[in-house]
């Protein structure tokens, strides 16, 4: 019930920010990410792996939460359910590891650019990264285009979705790109240029900031050989978690402060977590399975951070 509360709650602000952000209004546009954030974290993660309802159509269109700022569900699905989950943080199957390119996110990946540091891509990237998960990504299917630095399109649609509702799927995302040019930019372009700009400034640092440090850690690099032998394992030590005990960072990330319980039980849905994370704890401490754990979201940034500039640094620097 308290999941529903809060979803009924981050559904009224965040339309109330959208309402904002139509009249041009400064300080709901910036709150409107936030908000937004808060809505889709505790809807569309859920219902694209079928545990926020017991109900296959509440799923089904709760999961266009996403939209118009966050990600396309259609490139979603195939990236995060099928290539993400079952392949963490591997460089050969996982995309999500990608994304970043040339920016490297795994130890195990040959450096793209060995003359220069990368890091500062991830750096730049994050904060435009819904623009690529709602327009550049899905445009490459709509186009056939392939995805820059590789020669194929990695984030591909379900082949049961054509091109037309793909199309349509992104109409909201075309939308908010362009109606502040439209319609403030010839009175008051300062104004037009925050509105058009911070929506996907703004949800994209979040998401960066929310999902990436995750998984994108020196401790959750890949043991070789791990998910041959044990695939839960390696789910466990491939995921971060932080913050655990608090159902407030529980509810502000959407579960995502326990990821390594969701990877493991992805078809519970994360409202269960913070009553069953002990538990969870014990078993992976039974069996002798490490689970990776830090401080807070601060610290995991950090981390974050100092992981991707180390495994970046050009090798003519390493080399001196």
């Amino acid at each position: 019930v308290d999941h529903w509360v809060r979803i009924g709650l981050a559904a009224a602000a965040t339309a109330y920010c959208w309402q904002g952000w139509y009249h041009g209004d400064v300080a709901l546009t910036a709150a409107l990410p936030f908000v937004h954030w808060i809505l889709a974290a505790h809807t569309c993660h859920e219902a694209t792996h079928s545990t926020l309802s017991t109900n296959e159509h509440v799923n089904y269109w709760l999961q266009f939460t996403a939209h118009p700022i966050m990600f396309n569900v259609f490139v979603w699905i195939p990236q995060h359910l099928i290539s993400h989950h079952q392949y963490t943080n591997d460089p050969n199957l996982d995309v999500d590891v990608h994304h970043f390119a040339p920016a490297l996110l795994s130890q195990e990946q040959p450096p793209l650019d060995p003359d220069a540091n990368r890091g500062w891509t991830f750096a730049w990237k994050g904060m435009l990264t819904s623009l690529g998960t709602c327009i550049l990504q899905p445009m490459r299917t709509l186009l056939d285009s392939t995805t820059p630095n590789f020669d194929e399109n990695i984030t591909p649609i379900p082949h049961g979705v054509s091109k037309a509702t793909l199309a349509l799927s992104m109409a909201p995302s075309f939308f908010v790109l362009t109606y502040p040019l439209f319609a403030f930019l010839p009175s008051d372009p300062a104004l037009a240029a925050f509105l058009e700009v911070w929506p996907w400034v703004g949800m994209s640092m979040i998401w960066t900031a929310m999902t990436q440090t995750s998984h994108i850690q020196q401790q959750c690099q890949r043991i070789p050989g791990m998910a041959d032998t044990d695939w839960n394992a390696g789910q466990v030590e491939t995921s971060l978690d932080y913050s655990t005990a608090s159902p407030f960072w529980t509810a502000v990330t959407g579960g995502l402060n326990t990821q390594s319980l969701h990877h493991v039980l992805p078809n519970v849905c994360m409202s269960h977590f913070p009553d069953m994370y002990r538990e969870y704890e014990e078993i992976c401490a039974k069996h002798g399975v490490n689970v990776r754990q830090s401080a807070n979201l601060a610290t995991a940034t950090v981390s974050m951070y100092d992981f991707i500039f180390r495994i970046n640094e050009p090798k003519s620097k390493n080399s001196q």
